[in-house]
């Protein structure tokens, strides 16, 4: 049955490009750092790395990805927001190091580990040229990253693009484990996460987390030689911005 109900064009317009909204971003000359932080609820001395990680939220020239791992969970207290492939990824890092360790909280600069931090001397970083990262993000049915890199070195071939959809204003009132009874805040919390992404051109699909805010996230991408792990451009698009967190809630 027609209710014979006029929608206005302008509504119309609104909401196909909720449907359909893209966000993009291209990386600058002088790429920002990116700081990765590997942690747990479940970790007694991971709070404070956790507040400096939020005291980085809004720094132009450094990009922060709070990965939670799964080997601090136990029968009574499961961190919600951890993931066994983020485990995957700093046991692969650790490999590259002297000591092979992965341990919480632990901070990596630009793909190298930060020595006793915060005290210890930054690590050495890439200095040599950097790709150019386009990134293009679009939610549909669910999220979509494309990466376009160009100017790649000669060693090409060693080089992977990762995406990452983060979120900011996260908290969790700890009910077990080594932090029972305290209420911790969260930045920069990975929520998916994809890669390696091979050659120059290259699609991921992140699922949304079913709690997620997008008017509080942002996607990431960054270029890291797997060789010597070596974090050479990186790329964040908010999508609060660009209407992605509209399409996610018209009323937000």
């Amino acid at each position: 049955m027609r209710l014979g109900i006029t929608v206005p064009a302008a509504v119309l317009a609104l909401m196909a490009s909720f449907a359909h909204a893209t966000c993009s971003t291209r990386s600058a000359a002088n790429h920002p750092h990116l700081v990765e932080l590997y942690t747990s609820e479940g970790c007694s001395s991971c709070p404070p790395a956790e507040k400096w990680m939020s005291s980085l939220r809004g720094k132009s020239d450094i990009v922060g990805l709070e990965f939670h791992v799964d080997y601090w969970d136990t029968n009574d207290w499961r961190d919600p927001f951890d993931n066994h492939a983020y485990t995957k990824r700093q046991i692969a890092l650790a490999r590259r190091t002297r000591e092979g360790q992965a341990y919480t909280p632990q901070i990596w600069l630009d793909g190298q580990l930060w020595y006793n931090w915060p005290r210890g001397t930054p690590p050495a970083l890439y200095q040599g040229a950097a790709p150019t990262l386009q990134l293009d993000v679009q939610k549909d049915a669910g999220l979509r990253a494309h990466v376009d890199v160009s100017g790649m070195h000669d060693d090409a071939d060693a080089l992977h693009t990762y995406v990452a959809l983060t979120e900011n204003g996260l908290s969790e009132n700890v009910k077990g484990g080594e932090n029972r009874g305290k209420t911790l805040a969260h930045d920069e919390v990975v929520r998916a996460f994809a890669g390696p992404l091979s050659g120059p051109q290259a699609s991921a699909e992140l699922e949304l987390p079913a709690t997620i805010n997008l008017a509080q996230s942002s996607v990431v991408a960054f270029v890291q030689d797997d060789r010597n792990g070596n974090v050479v451009q990186v790329a964040r698009v908010p999508l609060a911005g660009c209407g992605l967190a509209q399409a996610q809630n018209p009323a937000q």
